[in-house]
C-alpha cells in the first residue's frame, strides 16, 4: 500500500527511505549540545565532543600512578534501560595502528567497568559488526572510526526519549584524523607517545552511553569523564571513584 501511495505521488519506495535516513544522517550537529530529533519530536540527541587538551607548556608524562579522584561526576540527562544492551563494532573502520583484531577486546573492558559500575543493572552485549560509519537513528549502537568535525578526538550522540529520560540510541564516533594506538592498561605504563590511546578515549565516550556528564572543572582532571584527552595517556582504561558514585547513583 505504501508503494502505490508514494508511486501515485512520483516518490520512489526507495527513495522515501533515502530521504527519511538522510534526515538524521546529514542533519546531525557535530556541535556540543542538546537538539531536536526532525520528524521524532517525542525525541531529543545529545551531542558530546570530546576535545584534545589544551597545552600550554608540554608536559612530561608521568605514568607511575593511576590517580585516584573522589569528585563525583554529573548526571547528563538520561539514562540506559535496564537490562541488556546491544552494540556493534565498526572493524573495517579501525586503525591499523589499533588493530582490528584488538577493538572487541578494548570496547568489552571498557564496558565491563561500566556495567560493574552500575552493579550489573545493564550489561553490554557485542552483536557483531557494523559497515556504518557515522552516526544515525538506525536501530543500531555503533563504534566506529570516521569523520568528525576537525578538533574532536570523538563523538558520541544519545538519542533519548524527553518524557522519560530513557535512551533509545547511542553511536560513538571516533576521529580518524588522529594517531592512535592501544596499550593495554597497567596502572604504571603510558600510552604511544604522540597518539591517542584508543581504550582510554572510548571508555570516556561510554561513560556518556551510560548517562554521564563531561566534567571541566580541575577537580575532575583524574576521572574518566575528565572533558579533555591527553596524547599517551591510559589512566581512564579505568573508573574513579567518583565516576563510580556518579553512575551508580544513576542506577540505583
Amino acid at each position: 500500500m505504501l508503494k502505490k501511495i508514494l508511486a501515485s505521488l512520483g516518490i520512489s519506495f526507495i527513495g522515501f527511505f533515502a530521504a527519511y535516513s538522510f534526515a538524521f544522517a546529514v542533519d546531525l550537529p557535530e556541535r556540543d549540545g542538546v537538539y531536536d530529533v526532525p520528524e521524532r519530536p517525542n525525541l531529543r540527541v545529545r551531542v558530546f565532543v570530546h576535545e584534545p587538551k589544551p597545552v600550554v607548556v608540554l608536559p612530561s608524562l608521568v605514568c607511575s600512578s593511576d590517580p585516584e579522584s573522589q569528585s563525583v561526576v554529573s548526571p547528563a540527562g538520561w539514562r540506559l534501560p535496564s537490562g541488556v544492551w546491544n552494540y556493534r563494532l565498526n572493524l573495517g573502520s579501525v586503525p591499523g595502528s589499533v588493530g582490528s583484531a584488538n577493538i572487541a577486546t578494548i570496547s568489552a573492558q571498557a564496558f565491563g567497568y561500566w556495567s560493574d559500575a552500575t552493579s550489573g543493572k545493564v550489561a553490554f552485549n557485542n552483536a557483531g559488526t557494523t559497515s556504518a560509519s557515522r552516526a544515525n537513528l538506525d536501530g543500531q549502537n555503533i563504534i566506529a572510526w570516521g569523520r568528525t568535525q576537525g578538533t574532536a578526538l570523538g563523538v558520541t550522540y544519545t538519542w533519548y526519549y524527553k518524557s522519560t529520560g530513557l535512551a533509545v540510541e547511542t553511536d560513538t564516533i571516533m576521529n580518524k584524523k588522529f594517531k592512535w594506538s592501544w596499550t593495554p592498561y597497567t596502572s604504571s605504563v603510558c600510552g604511544l607517545e604522540g597518539t591517542y590511546d584508543a581504550q582510554n578515549i572510548l571508555t570516556h565516550e561510554l561513560g556518556h552511553w551510560l548517562g554521564m556528564n563531561d566534567e571541566y572543572n580541575g577537580a575532575f582532571v583524574d576521572n574518566t569523564m575528565y572533558g579533555y584527552g591527553s596524547p599517551a595517556e591510559v589512566k581512564k582504561d579505568t573508573l574513579t571513584v567518583g565516576d563510580v558514585l556518579g553512575v551508580s547513583a544513576l542506577y540505583q
